[in-house]
């Protein structure tokens, strides 16, 4: 089995997950070793688009799905006033290149610009 292969069945399973309305979150077992760097998760919101999804539902499995499923729906997860003022920055329209969630122009975590340097 090649790598391409892999990754398409792995595309295959989102989509029949989609299919039968599993709700589905983003993640990446990032720093695991020296090919899993950490600062990968963006890949996985054009993953679940590559699989089928809208670009709503692929960013809310980052976003708000991932806080529900956490436990946190009630104070991150969405842009809301009385929520945590956690935002990704980013240049351009992510409805048209997903791809511009890397690199974020900034990370802002509670309101509180994070200094990536």
């Amino acid at each position: 089995t090649s790598f391409d292969q892999v990754y398409a069945s792995r595309f295959a399973v989102f989509t029949r997950l989609r299919e039968h309305g599993v709700a589905v979150i983003t993640g990446v077992d990032s720093g695991m070793g020296p090919t899993k760097r950490h600062g990968n998760a963006w890949r996985t919101v054009g993953e679940l688009i590559e699989s089928g999804y809208p670009v709503d539902e692929a960013l809310a499995a980052a976003t708000s799905v991932a806080a529900a499923a956490c436990g946190l729906a009630r104070e991150t997860g969405r842009l809301a006033e009385g929520y945590a003022a956690d935002l990704l920055v980013v240049d351009g329209d992510l409805s048209q290149d997903t791809s511009r969630l890397n690199p974020p122009r900034e990370v802002v975590i509670r309101g509180t610009p994070v200094d990536r340097a």
